[in-house]
């Protein structure tokens, strides 16, 4: 059984490398491009998430608060944003 990853990523160009990438290394990777699609998802818990922080709609940390209300599933945030956005 593959382990398997979802991708939340607004940009198609980059969202395209990280699947291409991931299931080149034999992961199960499925790709979503705002958060409510990836809210929608999580009926099924995946092994991993990788979490873009500047998305439409519902930005990454939205998301992050929302997962952590029922699941500890690993999540790895992503952002080009040069700022701490937690402070």
């Amino acid at each position: 059984m593959s382990v398997k990853i979802y991708s939340v990523e607004d940009d198609k160009d980059i969202a395209a490398i990280i699947n291409k990438t991931l299931t080149h290394q034999g992961y199960e990777v499925f790709t979503f491009y705002d958060g409510k699609g990836l809210k929608e998802a999580m009926k099924n818990i995946p092994d991993i998430i990788l979490l873009d922080i500047m998305l439409p709609k519902m930005n990454g940390l939205e998301v992050c608060q929302q997962i952590r209300e029922f699941s500890n599933v690993p999540i790895i945030m992503l952002t080009a944003k040069g700022d701490d956005m937690l402070e």
